[in-house]
């Protein structure tokens, strides 16, 4: 018979608590992947007005939100604004244990219009949802702002479609 000593259960919790202290709870993953959606969406600004930075008013409304997922648009004389809703889920554990925490953001991402040789740029920042804004996720958590100036666009490279049993130097095949 195998005999433990007296310690082997408290060290066994020990090692256990530990071990779980390690991971993150379901409310840092999504609050990380809200941060990760404001990013998202600022840089897909950025990207949409460096491929079109001359449009102002409407034109610019156009190009930038042509699908429409602004819950409101403001225009003005050197700028458009647009505030936008994101929301992210996570969830940790199971059974028991298991954690799900639903988070949500409205964003005013302002665009500046540029002059001369000068782009304009991007500020994304978290904000309060206008009245009556269904926020997907409910729950709202502090977020970091950005903000960056539109740098002149440059086109990656093409990317080739391959097809099976060709030479692909970009996958495929």
């Amino acid at each position: 018979m195998l005999r433990l000593p007296a310690r082997a259960p408290l060290v066994a919790l020990c090692l256990a608590l530990g071990l779980s202290g390690c991971s993150a709870s379901a409310e840092e993953l999504a609050t990380e992947d809200l941060q990760a959606r404001l990013d998202g969406v600022h840089g897909g600004f950025l990207e949409r007005r460096a491929q079109d930075p001359a449009p102002t008013g409407e034109a610019a409304q156009e190009s930038l939100d042509q699908y429409d997922y602004s819950v409101e648009t403001s225009f003005h004389e050197d700028s458009i604004t647009f505030v936008r809703t994101i929301d992210a889920s996570a969830f940790t554990g199971g059974g028991l244990s298991y954690d799900q925490v639903d988070l949500g953001a409205c964003l005013l991402v302002t665009v500046a219009y540029g002059s001369g040789g000068d782009l304009g740029g991007v500020t994304t920042e978290p904000v309060t949802c206008p009245a009556g804004t269904d926020l997907p996720g409910g729950r709202t958590v502090e977020l970091e702002s950005r903000s960056a100036d539109v740098e002149e666009w440059e086109p990656g490279p093409s990317r080739a479609v391959c097809m099976s049993g060709e030479l692909c130097t970009e996958g495929g095949g």
